[in-house]
């Protein structure tokens, strides 16, 4: 009976992890939505597509920081058993993996929201250094754009 309620409080410990890293993800996206209102940006799917990309990379990773804790575990229920150690069974890896997640949520809930807008800025300045460049000829102008336009078309479809 002591293995079963082990198990029981195990798999409780591990739903409040799971649970703790979604309100995070959840908090985080309320403040991306704060963010984008205040600086008067129009919120579409991409955003919110992004969030769910997010949720599956995290839980990705936190399942299989869960099955090295199923390893662990396992062992230390072994040597408890057969070899009388107590060690307490407690999933530790899974725990560290979702509290570094979860500071990650943290820093980005804290920053400020102009720090999105200078890194655009950052870009179109990249743009127009290589407008600079070329702005004797009018079709190197139109190409440099269009090869500035097609980067980030690039970028998405490597994200997918």
């Amino acid at each position: 009976m002591k293995g079963l309620n082990e198990l029981f409080v195990i798999g409780w410990m591990l739903f409040g992890i799971y649970l703790e890293l979604f309100i995070m993800i959840l908090a985080d996206l309320w403040s991306g939505v704060r963010k984008a209102k205040l600086r008067g940006e129009v919120r579409s799917s991409y955003g919110y597509k992004k969030t769910i990309d997010k949720i599956a990379r995290y839980y990705n990773a936190l399942i299989a920081l869960t099955v090295i804790d199923a390893m662990q575990m396992g062992g230390i229920w072994y040597l408890d058993n057969y070899y009388g150690w107590t060690i307490p069974i407690f999933p530790v890896v899974t725990l560290l993996g979702a509290l570094g997640m979860s500071l990650v949520e943290i820093k980005s809930i804290y920053e400020k929201a102009d720090e999105k807008v200078k890194g655009d800025y950052k870009e179109v300045a990249l743009l127009a250094s290589e407008i600079a460049k070329h702005k004797t000829d009018p079709t190197e102008i139109a190409q440099a754009v269009v090869e500035y336009m097609n980067k980030g078309v690039k970028k998405e479809e490597e994200k997918k």
